[in-house]
């Protein structure tokens, strides 16, 4: 009687299987870890653009309300550099404007809005991406600082 010897064809194809399994495993970790450090990369500019916003809002002190009124509707503005008839409600025009510009070119929205749940008027300073905008509501959850499902934002709170 003759015994086979050595490894058959069904167990080859079984194996191939499961190593081709495996192998698209590993491509589907390759792009989930592609996204998330794509989102990674829009959250740590949103939150430098959110930085330097506050900054410029903490140097320009005088204008604090106007950043919020401003925000809606701002666009463009003219430079105050080399200009004397500039007040600091022009600054914080022409601080919006450059951020806003900063913004756009990243594919984000800025906006300045009162905090949720604040009693002492706290600003805060949303930048959003993708689909969703950046103000309370479509970011966070209306009256508090918690995150809407799936939503691309980033709130920080300024003074």
């Amino acid at each position: 009687m003759n015994y086979q010897k050595g490894v058959g064809l069904i167990e080859i194809l079984a194996s191939i299987l499961i190593l081709a399994i495996a192998v698209l495993g590993f491509i589907a970790l390759q792009y989930r870890s592609l996204d998330i450090a794509a989102e990674a990369l829009k959250r740590v500019e949103a939150i430098n653009l959110a930085r330097n916003l506050a900054e410029r809002i903490y140097v320009n002190k005088t204008a604090y309300s106007d950043y919020k009124s401003i925000a809606t509707s701002i666009s463009t503005a003219t430079s105050c550099l080399n200009t004397a008839g500039c007040n600091a409600t022009a600054f914080a025009a022409k601080d919006l404007a450059d951020i806003k510009a900063q913004a756009t070119a990243r594919g984000m929205s800025i906006g300045v809005d009162t905090c949720p749940n604040t009693t002492n008027g706290r600003q805060c300073i949303f930048v959003a991406w993708d689909v969703t905008k950046a103000e309370k509501g479509s970011c966070t959850e209306t009256d508090s600082f918690v995150y809407k499902a799936d939503a691309k934002c980033v709130v920080v709170e300024a003074f």
